[in-house]
């Protein structure tokens, strides 16, 4: 817990803006680190795969919107990419290097950033750097927000828009343009970055817009003017997400719907009574006091907001401003509305935590939370400080000991739990071979099969294979591995029975029409459920894992060695990789003669 004696010096009161500023700059250094030395030299979470595979195609055909085959979605948004490629031409790093410069500084920038945010609203520096540190606090900051992936520097792009966005509705006319265009520069980036981040900042905008039109909250003089610039950065924002929508990413909306619809279907049945809910903690490696943190923090978090509450209550009441001062008559109407509606975003967060519960709609959860974050910190910064106050002001030496533990205790039980409830200990830490956990699949073995295929194939060979052989062999190993899909069920080809048809008739037309030549196989398949609950990428079907916790491709995977139309070409203990030669006029399933002499290389 080296974030404690920091957060300790943050929350002096008689620290000068320019050292908290340090401090938060020494914070976002220190809680960088794990996830570096999680993985210091090369890709380990899936995403990371995907991003580095999309700027190896960036960097060698000179190309933005190269196709992508882990995740196709990210091509349609290449901000991260672009970076990271302009880094490396300008650095001569490699990849990964570039990548790990870059996520360090939105690293630092995203805190530093809900301090200039809670500064904009009207809070103190203390209070703001409190905001910060609370925002630390949420389940993605720690891990997933550091891992190379789109969304660690598009939520970075978000905060600092909203930052400018607050800054150009309430700025005076001289100094406006600045904000404006910053705030238009900023969400153009947020765009091209990141479809949930996107998103998530035009709701945000929209939010606030809706907060400094409402008379009650924005009484001020001139705030008709205040509104109406707030509501055309707005709609210029939702318009430009609108039109990359349109016009450069259409798969975005086919590409979300199935998770949000899983997740809202699934809630449903388990409100009825229904299967598909998920059990926290299921299988987790996590020590039971991280179990219990994760938790608590929901509680903790609640009774902050509760606080708050009631002190933005009085600030209602009295006209003033977060800080506690009347601040002038022009902009004390804009900060406060701007306020309330962070609020009102950050008290999402408390009915979000339900959807932990859907199978589909946890991850949806949980990445909400680093924009809910955002408005719920800067909202509960103040309430952070009263109470530091009220602990501070106790008259006997043990009750301000015991309040001052208590409030240390309870920050404990809220870093603590919040990155329990965001990443297992498998993802967090390094460890041995774990089938289907993401982390944990890449082996010596896998590594030996996946180069040996390049240097004998070339790249940009179409395969099909499972998730967790197809992030290497789609990275590292530079081929390009089908996406499972309904119209594209490459499941069907492992699960069917030997002696039947293997896969139905339009799965291996559209093999042949694509020019998928390779499958490679894992037979672990055959006797391990994967830890992530899927074995291969998309949507695939429930009742490949069998209603006993058993794989549904026991004793099925053998038969590839008797298809007429796949030769092995490579096999070691645990891959076996066939040549597909699909008929070029029609598809047969005649059982190979026995005594083919293909050419197989053994590993």
């Amino acid at each position: 817990m080296i974030e404690l004696p920091i957060i300790g010096l943050l929350s002096h009161s008689r620290l000068s803006g320019g050292a908290r500023s340090a401090i938060l700059t020494l914070f976002g250094i220190v809680t960088f680190l794990p996830k570096l030395l999680r993985n210091p030299s090369g890709p380990d979470y899936h995403d990371e795969y995907a991003h580095w595979r999309a700027i190896y195609n960036i960097l060698s055909s000179g190309k933005l919107f190269e196709p992508a085959s882990i995740i196709p979605i990210i091509s349609d948004y290449p901000g991260l990419h672009a970076a990271t490629a302009a880094i490396v031409n300008f650095s001569g790093l490699d990849i990964w290097q570039s990548g790990t410069v870059l996520l360090i500084l939105c690293h630092l920038a995203e805190v530093l950033g809900i301090a200039a945010l809670g500064r904009s609203v009207g809070l103190d520096s203390r209070a703001a750097g409190i905001a910060a540190i609370l925002y630390a606090a949420n389940s993605s900051y720690l891990y997933f927000d550091t891992q190379f992936a789109y969304e660690s520097m598009a939520i970075t792009l978000l905060i600092w828009s909203l930052v400018c966005f607050v800054q150009a509705i309430r700025s005076p006319r001289g100094r406006r343009g600045v904000w404006v265009a910053s705030t238009v520069l900023l969400c153009a980036g947020t765009i091209i970055t990141h479809h949930l981040s996107a998103f998530g900042l035009a709701l945000i905008m929209l939010l606030i817009s809706i907060a400094l039109s409402v008379p009650p909250l924005a009484r001020q003089e001139g705030w008709k003017q205040t509104a109406g610039r707030a509501w055309g950065l707005t709609l210029t924002m939702i318009t430009a997400f609108a039109l990359w929508i349109s016009f450069v990413a259409p798969e975005t909306a086919t590409y979300l719907f199935p998770y949000v619809g899983q997740g809202l279907s699934q809630l449903m049945n388990t409100a009825g009574g229904g299967g598909a809910s998920k059990t926290l903690f299921a299988a987790s490696l996590s020590p039971l006091y991280e179990q219990d943190s994760s938790f608590l923090m929901v509680p903790l978090m609640l009774a902050l907001a509760v606080v708050a509450a009631f002190l933005v209550r009085g600030w209602l009441k009295q006209r003033l401003l977060p800080d506690g001062s009347r601040g002038s008559l022009l902009p004390s109407g804009s900060l406060r509305a701007t306020f309330v509606a962070l609020a009102v975003l950050g008290l999402v967060y408390f009915p979000s935590t339900i959807f932990i519960l859907s199978a589909a709609g946890s991850e949806g959860a949980r990445r909400s939370w680093a924009q809910s974050w955002v408005g719920l910190t800067v909202f509960i910064g103040p309430a952070a400080v009263w109470l530091l106050g009220w602990a501070g002001s106790r008259r006997r030496l043990w009750s301000r000991v015991s309040a001052r533990a208590v409030l240390a205790l309870s920050l404990v039980v809220i870093i603590v739990g919040g990155v329990a409830a965001g990443q297992d200990a498998v993802y967090r830490f390094p460890g041995p071979f774990w089938y289907g956990t993401d982390a944990r699949d890449e082996t010596p073995e896998l590594d030996a099969m996946s180069q040996w295929f390049l240097d004998r194939f070339g790249a940009g060979n179409n395969i099909v294979t499972d998730r967790y052989t197809g992030l290497i062999e789609a990275s590292h190993g530079l081929q390009n591995t089908g996406f499972p899909s309904a119209g594209f069920p490459i499941w069907d080809l492992y699960s069917s029975k030997p002696g039947q048809p293997v896969g139905p008739p339009f799965l291996l037309e559209e093999l042949q029409y694509s020019k998928f030549l390779y499958l490679i196989v894992d037979e672990r398949m055959a006797t391990d459920v994967p830890e992530v609950g899927a074995y291969f990428e998309g949507v695939e079907p429930n009742d490949l894992i069998t209603s006993a916790g058993k794989s549904l491709f026991a004793g099925r995977l053998g038969k590839f060695n008797t298809v007429q139309w796949m030769y092995k070409v490579f096999a070691s203990d645990n891959y076996a990789v066939y040549r597909m030669a699909l008929p070029a006029e029609s598809i047969t399933y005649q059982t190979k003669a026995a005594n083919f002499h293909g050419e197989i290389s053994v590993g």
